[in-house]
């Protein structure tokens, strides 16, 4: 049988990416041990890591500071991108309504890996 695992952030510095990932998502990080950690958000576990001498040579570079492949819902749109603003990460795309319902902005933690954060229009 073949279940979802998690999902992988790579980051600089975990001490960092925890100060910014634990209050902008209210989780708190369930285990902590470099250049590994991971939490738990809406029942996914999120594995954020740093490099590491056993990782491929290519491995921050495929990893950290990139787009990630998922977003983030949430009912204010603007509050969002102001808390994340407040914690280090960084507006990359203001606020764009689209033809289906949405809007959705890209956002970056400190480490430049970027999210789509997004809101069903009513």
């Amino acid at each position: 049988m073949l279940k979802f695992s998690s999902i992988l952030i790579g980051v600089k510095d975990l001490g960092r990416a925890r100060k910014f990932y634990e209050p902008f998502l209210g989780v708190t990080f369930d285990e902590f041990r470099p250049p590994f950690a991971c939490f738990y958000f809406d029942g996914i576990e999120f594995d954020v890591e740093e490099d590491a001498e056993y990782r491929s040579g290519d491995w921050a570079k495929i990893n950290i500071g990139v787009s990630k492949p998922f977003s983030f819902k949430t009912d204010n749109l603007k509050a969002l991108i102001e808390k994340a603003e407040s914690l280090g990460g960084v507006l990359v795309r203001d606020i764009q309504e689209k033809s289906w319902g949405w809007k959705d902005a890209v956002i970056a933690d400190p480490d430049g890996n970027e999210f789509i954060v997004e809101e069903e229009m009513k």
